[in-house]
């Protein structure tokens, strides 16, 4: 064994101090806060959404959600406007390009995503929901490998999220394999908003250095109209004729779930990597669980507290992992 001489101390205590460092550097635990707090409100948005479809068509659903949401944003943003003259003389986020920006972001993350979502929770629990969206990260990890040269595919970032996969399948359990047509209708619906909110997680890693509150008003915006087009088309009785209620768990959705977490997590894809972004997606069960089972009374596996942990190991896992391979 090593004497424990000065110079031996010193480097043990350098190691240590690199370690907690990068474990526990403000920018991380930034990252952790807005984890947190997105996964909360979006995780919590699909107790609202299951009790808001039994009266709402999925068009109207999404365009008055948008719509709200929109207004909301709006609000933040005349509060927070500064005088401030733009970065090179003039004005360009209203440029073509980033209208293009927020029309696709309007769709995979805004409109597609609400409605597939709404169909979705007819036909199967909101935990089961949540879990099927879980996969996001891995259409994230595996589609970034080719998008992105700086986030190629590493065998200890998969195991992270490997982990958290399991992790989030001790909280539900697997969705049972049934022939029954709702059921396939509803995992088939949330595995589609998987890939929508994974290709808008990647496309806003892009755009992200944008203005984060405009493009998320933008985009919600945008899947408002498209939405509430569709509406009219296909459900002309339906938008407005809601009862007090659901007025008010429409504005908690769009409001509390959608705009606030809608800035929050375009903002944090303008500091981290998409891949860490995504990892919001194995935070969300946690929550759509526990109100699925309190709220709704849908039934939550012994395994939950297990569960958790393994969704937790793997979110630090794989942040502490890109953390340590960044430049100082």
């Amino acid at each position: 064994m090593l004497p424990l001489t000065t110079p031996t101390v010193s480097i043990a205590n350098s190691r240590l101090a690199n370690l907690a460092s990068i474990c526990w550097s403000p920018a991380l635990s930034e990252e952790w806060s807005s984890l947190a707090l997105i996964s909360a409100a979006w995780g919590s948005s699909f107790l609202f959404v299951k009790l808001i479809s039994a009266s709402v068509p999925p068009f109207a659903f999404a365009a008055e959600r948008g719509l709200i949401a929109m207004a909301a944003l709006l609000i933040w943003i005349a509060v927070r406007q500064s005088p401030r003259a733009p970065v090179g003389g003039r004005d360009r986020r209203l440029s073509w390009g980033f209208l293009g920006h927020i029309a696709v972001l309007g769709t995979t993350n805004g409109w597609a995503a609400s409605v597939l979502t709404a169909v979705a929770v007819k036909h199967i629990d909101s935990g089961q929901a949540a879990v099927v969206q879980a996969t996001v990260p891995l259409f994230v990890v595996l589609l970034a490998h080719f998008l992105f040269a700086d986030e190629r595919f590493r065998p200890l970032q998969f195991a992270g999220i490997a982990t958290g996969f399991v992790g989030i399948l001790f909280i539900i359990g697997p969705l049972t394999l049934s022939a029954e047509r709702g059921t396939l209708i509803g995992a088939g619906a949330m595995l589609v908003t998987a890939l929508c909110y994974a290709c808008g997680t990647l496309y806003g890693r892009r755009v992200a250095a944008s203005d984060a509150a405009l493009l998320a008003c933008g985009q919600q915006g945008f899947g408002a109209l498209v939405a509430g087009a569709i509406s009219l088309m296909t459900e002309p009785v339906a938008i407005g004729s809601q009862s007090p209620q659901v007025w008010l768990f429409l504005l908690v959705v769009a409001v509390l779930c959608s705009a606030v977490p809608t800035l929050l997590y375009l903002t944090l894809l303008g500091r981290t990597t998409s891949g860490v972004a995504a990892l919001v997606a194995y935070l969300q069960p946690v929550w759509a669980a526990w109100l699925g089972w309190v709220v709704l009374g849908e039934r939550m596996g012994a395994g939950a507290l297990l569960g958790a942990s393994l969704i937790l190991v793997g979110v630090a896992v794989t942040t502490r992992y890109r953390r340590a391979r960044l430049p100082a």
